[in-house]
């Protein structure tokens, strides 16, 4: 009893009292105004200490539960980071993962709402990794694969979920079936899209301000805001000098489609 004791006195010393505690994410559209995703350990009434489930990102709109999706969490494996925000027609959220053992490498779930079929849905998954040139020079490659599938099949099917899952070396039959990227600096893809077609920069939110330049397929951007179907940019060029411009949704593949 008095080993017992002790043991749970390390763990609460060891994991705190807030890993007891959901995290919570505040979310900004109509769909869903927050997610909570369990991090840590409980304890039960009987005092002994397990790990709680980390499978499930909880939905919710005004405190009421919606729906559950997969938090891509996995032991031993790719671990949940945080949820972004995504401010586009297609995703409500990012969920990002990360392996702690393998450098930077991280893996974005995009999840988006189709109100047309009251489902949600995996429409993209993303994968970044840096590789180091020398002591001094990485480059940065980033992978992205679009998905479309229901959540409520990944829910269910374990295949899915390795399906969808990118490793180091591409996607799990070895290969890349998405569009890859390498930059040759350190790049944060967090908040970032990518430009599917060439288009033009706009001055003004209106298809009527169209400037002389223009980004290409393959292009990233940062987004800094929007304003209906116009997304205010950031564009780095191989020569570190920022544009800020507009770029109509359909340049990002981020229109409302449903």
């Amino acid at each position: 009893m008095k080993f017992k004791l002790i043991l749970i006195t390390l763990c609460i010393i060891f994991f705190g009292t807030s890993s007891a505690e959901k995290l919570n994410f505040n979310i900004d559209h109509k769909v869903i105004n927050s997610a909570k995703f369990d991090n840590g350990f409980g304890a039960q009434n009987d005092g002994n200490f397990i790990q709680k489930d980390r499978d499930f990102i909880e939905l919710y709109q005004d405190n009421n539960l919606i729906t559950k999706i997969p938090s891509f969490d996995e032991d031993g494996g790719n671990r949940f980071k945080k949820i972004l925000t995504r401010y586009d027609g297609n995703n409500i959220i990012r969920v990002i993962t990360y392996f702690p053992d393998r450098g930077h490498f991280r893996i974005y779930y995009d999840i988006g709402f189709n109100k047309n079929r009251n489902l949600f849905m995996l429409n993209k998954v993303s994968f970044e990794i840096q590789e180091w040139l020398s002591e001094t020079d990485a480059r940065t490659i980033y992978c992205y694969h679009q998905i479309n599938q229901e959540v409520n099949e990944l829910m269910n099917s374990d295949d899915w979920f390795h399906k969808i899952r990118p490793s180091v070396y591409g996607w799990e039959d070895g290969t890349v079936k998405g569009n890859c990227i390498v930059s040759n600096k350190i790049v944060e893809y967090e908040n970032a899209y990518i430009v599917v077609k060439k288009s033009h920069l706009l001055s003004k939110p209106d298809i009527n301000h169209r400037t002389k330049m223009y980004l290409v397929k393959g292009d990233i951007v940062n987004l800094l805001k929007q304003d209906h179907d116009f997304y205010y940019v950031e564009y780095i060029n191989s020569k570190n000098k920022a544009t800020k411009k507009w770029l109509h949704c359909s340049a990002l593949e981020a229109c409302n489609k449903y």
